[in-house]
């Protein structure tokens, strides 16, 4: 395999907070810019395959320590694992490509505990197995190396939203200075960039993104989600629960800084209905990301929105009336459910550059970093016959 060439093919894995399934992108990058090639590949979760993961992530808590991973959560990396390798064969056959025309899938795994103030990050996925199975090489274990060095280990994404920017402007299409890019999956997060003749860039967690109205829609009705946001849009805020929640010190503190799926509770919600829980919940993603512009170094021009939560209308409608223009990044010709996947295709191709994927702006690391372990393909010899 050809590391120094200037253009790499790869392929993405992202299972986020959203616990809803893998993503599955395929890219064009010389690891500084990069271009989807494909139409994405979603490959939903199970009902079982779901409860397992929040069962393990309840698991991780009791154990704290990813170095005592036991059967239950080695069974369950491995069935993670094959659910990837088979998101890479189907994106594989839907282009017409083989393993050996990809240099490398990134594998980002799927987080069961996030705690970077004791220097560990919790992913699950088998690296080796993954490239074993479909004879690609793969970089894995993203988040390790920052988290060891005194950085959140999160958010990995803005580099590649920096790098699609970079194109844009490269092709001569307009950017009105700053922008904010919010990822609303489980968790949400926020990249502030501004080209100011130093490439200003600013990242972190801003809070809740789907993870509690999902909860809460589960819950009381069986269903994953809250689609459109219309049990929200029915419901009445109960404005002391959200003055409460947002109590919590994580979000007056600076960035950069990251947070856990589990990483607070949101109590109180007993007694409400289910219209107005979800109109509640709704609300708290919605004034901790009006917190987080608050900590900007400057008021963005227009803000972005990817990840799951822009499908949901009643959120995007209270995003646009905080008196910064919002839209989907479809506006810029993105594909909003692709761009985490395509991102950790991008870090795989920066892996194998040794260039930096966490940053002091985006991670709070003291100096840029690499980051991800590389595994390549084991091919086993076949037995011998004894006579």
């Amino acid at each position: 395999m050809n590391f120094s060439k200037k253009q790499f093919l790869a392929i993405g894995l992202m299972s986020g907070t959203s616990m809803d399934g893998v993503d599955c992108a395929l890219i064009k990058s010389d690891a500084h810019t990069a271009k989807a090639v494909s139409k994405m590949i979603h490959l939903p979760y199970s009902s079982d395959m779901r409860r397992n993961i929040s069962r393990a992530m309840k698991e991780a808590q009791r154990l704290e320590n990813s170095s005592s991973q036991n059967e239950t959560l080695n069974l369950l990396e491995t069935k993670l694992t094959n659910i990837h390798a088979e998101a890479v064969r189907e994106i594989l056959s839907e282009n017409n490509l083989n393993p050996k025309d990809i240099d490398v899938v990134g594998f980002h795994g799927q987080t069961l505990l996030h705690r970077p103030d004791q220097g560990w990050s919790w992913q699950i996925g088998d690296g080796q197995l993954l490239a074993n199975m479909v004879n690609i090489a793969v970089v894995n274990d993203f988040r390790r190396q920052d988290v060891e060095n005194g950085g959140q280990g999160a958010p990995l994404v803005p580099i590649y939203h920096q790098a699609l920017i970079k194109a844009r402007v490269d092709q001569g299409l307009g950017v009105n200075w700053p922008i904010a890019l919010i990822n609303i999956g489980g968790v949400s997060n926020i990249t502030w960039l501004h080209n100011d003749g130093e490439g200003q860039m600013l990242a972190f967690d801003t809070g809740p993104g789907n993870a509690f109205i999902d909860d809460w829609v589960k819950k009381n009705t069986g269903e994953p989600m809250d689609i459109d946001g219309a049990l929200a849009a029915k419901g009445k805020i109960d404005h002391v629960l959200v003055t409460k929640w947002l109590e919590n010190e994580y979000f007056t503190q600076p960035p950069p800084k990251s947070l856990d799926r589990l990483g607070f509770s949101v109590m109180g919600l007993e007694s409400l209905s289910l219209e107005d829980g979800a109109a509640t919940l709704l609300d708290f993603t919605v004034k901790t990301i009006q917190i987080a512009l608050e900590h900007c170094p400057q008021k963005p021009e227009y803000i972005y929105i990817c990840g799951g939560g822009r499908h949901n209308k009643t959120l995007m409608s209270k995003l646009k009336k905080g008196g910064i223009p919002v839209d989907s990044v479809e506006k810029l010709g993105w594909c909003g459910d692709a761009l985490e996947a395509e991102a950790f295709a991008f870090l795989a191709c920066r892996h194998l550059l040794y260039l930096p994927i966490t940053f002091p702006e985006t991670t709070g690391i003291h100096q840029p970093s690499t980051g991800g372990k590389l595994y390549r393909p084991i091919i086993q010899a076949p037995k011998r016959l004894i006579a």
